[in-house]
């Protein structure tokens, strides 16, 4: 990516990290026949934490743990609490209630635009709340089971909307931190210390230890599933440092592609056209903010 801008280097993250998150998808509902909920996010932040030493060898040292102000600690603590005990957590709970596109075109909808103006003072026009608006349209199509009763919501795709207001604000909650941390080091970090979190709370819900097994098609996904989360967390921070929230929560609309795709090949899942149609409108709404966006 030599001769590229910050901003481009970010854009190129994001679209990685979009494809990341389709496949993420995948792997979640596989290790969800195998494990309880917080047991798989364990295994998998811890699997991921393995990884990115591996990835990212000699980044951290005590003395820098020990020098780091107290705000970035005090920010990294409330986007792993949001990000991962909320947000992962209802994430992959709603992955085992309905089907993959569904959650993950209603994770296309673009929260960070209405929190960078909310938190940031980022612009955010009438127009942007129109299309918006018309984001949370596709998610009620998607949702809504029963159109005789508005408020027959699928849980699934119940979860997942409320899941993303939560990976949103962690997401975006990146500007807060100082550049004390690199951006390898706080992906190192919040794996560590989000295993270690997620472990406590597996243990304290009587999940008790995960079960241990060889079995080739397990590993595999196990540890496919902590490659993308050590990436993922690190092109989060990467991307969203150098890209304004409402473009960077646009592109990461690709996610309901990818995963479409993916789901497609190793479920052979396919989206109702209620799910498809409400999906089309997600997508063209965060489309159209990002070209309001690009306008300005």
């Amino acid at each position: 990516m030599k001769g590229k801008t910050q901003q481009q280097k970010g854009v190129i993250a994001l679209v990685l990290l979009a494809f990341g998150f389709g496949a993420t998808a995948i792997t979640a509902r596989y290790l969800s026949f195998y494990f309880s909920l917080f047991q798989q996010l364990f295994l998998t932040l811890a699997t991921a934490f393995v990884i990115s030493l591996l990835i990212f060898p000699k980044s951290l040292t005590l003395k820098k743990l020990k020098t780091a102000p107290t705000k970035d600690w005090v920010v990294m603590f409330f986007r792993i609490t949001v990000g991962y005990l909320i947000g992962a957590s209802l994430y992959r709970e709603s992955l085992t209630l309905t089907k993959v596109s569904n959650v993950s075109f209603i994770q296309s909808i673009p929260l960070s635009g209405l929190y960078g103006w909310l938190l940031f003072k980022e612009k955010f026009t009438f127009n942007k709340f129109l299309l918006l608006l018309t984001a949370f349209f596709g998610a009620a199509l998607i949702a809504v089971d029963d159109f005789s009763s508005i408020m027959s919501f699928g849980r699934g795709e119940l979860l997942s909307l409320i899941s993303i207001a939560f990976f949103s604000l962690s997401f975006v909650a990146r500007k807060w931190q100082s550049n004390f941390f690199t951006d390898k080091e706080l992906a190192q970090i919040s794996l560590f210390v989000g295993a270690v979190l997620m472990f406590v709370v597996s243990i304290i819900n009587g999940e008790g230890l995960p079960p241990f097994s060889t079995e080739t098609a397990l590993v595999v996904s196990l540890g496919f599933s902590g490659f993308f989360n050590a990436i993922n967390i690190f092109l989060v921070n990467y991307g969203f440092k150098n890209v304004k929230a409402v473009l960077a929560s646009n592109i990461i609309t690709l996610e309901a592609v990818f995963a479409l795709i993916l789901a497609y090949f190793f479920f052979s899942e396919l989206p109702t056209l209620k799910g498809l149609v409400g999906g089309v409108i997600i997508i063209v709404s965060a489309i159209g903010m990002n070209k309001l966006e690009v306008k300005e």
